[in-house]
């Protein structure tokens, strides 16, 4: 009975979308007067309120009665079925609402808003998967998700991200974590494998390294990326390895932005140098900053894996100034593993990640020792409570932490067109928790006083801002993640 319902819906859609011409649009529906599930009457220009977007054109959607169709809901796509649809006492629905977006999906008609459905035109629709309306603070969004496990490794398949991302004029430069290069335009969506030697590069470490029985060498590989505009220079920065010495170091590749290739070449690497170590405590954060650049260095997981202490003179656990001819000095220090780093005028934030618990947001400031690993906001991984909460005199408090820890990574301030609310919130994002959270400083920029989150359900390991605003994401699962503000946002 179910199934026969079903294809009688099918059925009555169907004939509602073929025998009319005039497609939906505000202009074309000047003559149409309609009136919603809440009694409020819609013409003229009311109509682009309740106006969707999907593959298959503008639509309305219409909650009709259950005799007409099964589920209550209609989808009509013309100005002549519109007007039939009022006729029987229908009544207009916001194209947002879930139950429309439900009969869309159970329809086989995707919902798009019109900038995702532009990368189509490059793009196979089944690569496609969108989430509508999600809920944040001061902005609702649509979260696309685009399926590039074509080019790039999951995560789960190495521990070794994905890719970075960058967003170059009207261009996404992604990153993969062994150093193959693809670009995507967000125009039409043109996607292109950009020629480098990054991966031979990266394939030539040769790549070693077990720490306590378990073998890490498959998550060594790219640890950021990062554009100079100044300089029109791409930054990579990489585990390396010293031949000689046969262990490894951090390090900094550089190469001149070439839309057709990009030729690298080794710029920088910092002093420590270790046969086995977890590489995921490398930091590796890179930034424009005063004419050079600013590194952020892990503590390789010394202390905690090998109960080793790190001297002052070490570059683990700082972050460093490298100045325009790659010669450094340490910046900061008591770092445990900073997962992300922007620089605002002369405001340096980095996020950290804490051990169990404990994840920071800094502010950084030039000679500065932010407590690792005497302070911190968390415990062992044994749960045991060897860490002093309250900072000792001597160390900065970060100005914001998350205990339990979010799995914190990449953050930025946001600047753009597309969510005008978020205007210098630091957008911070999390690989454990899968979410952004937005986050609103005081008027002198040194307390946090709101906290927001948007679920993005898939680890975030980059972040950058496209030319018209739109969040663009790295996901760990090989996905680009695109994250606009939705057609209905909140008023």
């Amino acid at each position: 009975m179910k199934s026969t319902r079903l294809f009688l819906a099918l059925l009555f859609f169907i004939s509602f979308c073929s025998d009319s011409s005039t497609p939906i649009s505000v202009s074309s529906l000047d003559d149409i007067t309609g009136s919603t599930t809440n009694k409020i009457e819609i013409s003229n220009s009311d109509w682009d309120n309740y106006i969707g977007k999907s593959s298959n054109g503008n639509f309305v959607a219409l909650r009709v009665d259950r005799d007409i169709v099964d589920d209550g809901v209609l989808i009509v796509f013309t100005k002549e079925n519109l007007r039939k649809g009022i006729r029987d006492g229908g009544r207009v629905m916001n194209p947002l609402d879930r139950n429309v977006v439900d009969k869309m999906s159970s329809l086989g008609i995707l919902s798009l808003p019109e900038k995702i459905l532009s990368i189509q035109e490059s793009i196979e629709p089944d690569k496609f998967t969108t989430s509508f309306n999600i809920q944040g603070d001061f902005h609702n969004s649509d979260i696309t998700k685009i399926d590039f496990t074509d080019h790039f490794t999951k995560y789960t398949n190495g521990l070794l991200p994905s890719f970075f991302v960058e967003s170059i004029d009207n261009e996404i430069y992604m990153f993969g974590g062994m150093g193959n290069i693809v670009k995507m335009n967000l125009a039409d969506g043109s996607v292109q494998e950009v020629e480098t030697n990054l991966d031979q590069i990266i394939k030539d470490q040769e790549y070693t390294s077990v720490v306590n029985g378990s073998d890490y060498s498959s998550r060594m590989g790219l640890r950021d990326s990062s554009y100079d505009k100044k300089n029109n220079l791409i930054l990579i920065t990489a585990i390396k390895k010293d031949f000689t010495k046969n262990c490894f170091t951090l390090g900094v590749l550089s190469a001149e932005l070439n839309p057709e290739k990009l030729s690298f070449s080794w710029v920088y690497n910092i002093s420590d140098c270790y046969e086995n170590f977890n590489s995921h405590h490398a930091g590796g954060r890179i930034k424009p900053f005063n004419d050079g650049y600013l590194l952020t260095v892990g503590d390789f997981k010394l202390p905690e894996d090998f109960k080793l202490e790190i001297n002052e003179e070490s570059d683990l656990g700082k972050m460093l100034f490298i100045d325009e001819n790659w010669n450094s000095n340490i910046f900061s220090s008591g770092h445990r593993n900073p997962q992300g780093l922007i620089i605002k005028g002369e405001t340096i934030l980095s996020t950290e990640h804490g051990p169990f618990g404990g994840d920071e947001l800094n502010i950084v400031k030039e000679g500065a020792n932010y407590g690792w690993p005497s302070s911190a906001y968390g415990f062992t991984y044994g749960l045991e409570n060897i860490y002093e909460l309250d900072h000792d005199e001597q160390y900065e408090e970060p100005i914001y932490f998350f205990t339990p820890s979010i799995g914190i990574s990449e953050l930025t301030v946001y600047e753009g067109k597309e969510f005008p609310r978020w205007k210098d919130f630091i957008l911070i994002t999390s690989l454990k928790d899968m979410t952004i959270y937005t986050l609103k400083l005081d008027s002198e920029g040194r307390s946090i006083i709101h906290v927001g989150e948007i679920y993005v359900d898939e680890r975030i390991r980059d972040i950058t801002i496209a030319n018209d605003g739109r969040l663009i994401l790295a996901g760990d699962l090989g996905s680009l993640i695109i994250v606009n503000r939705t057609d209905k946002d909140i008023p």
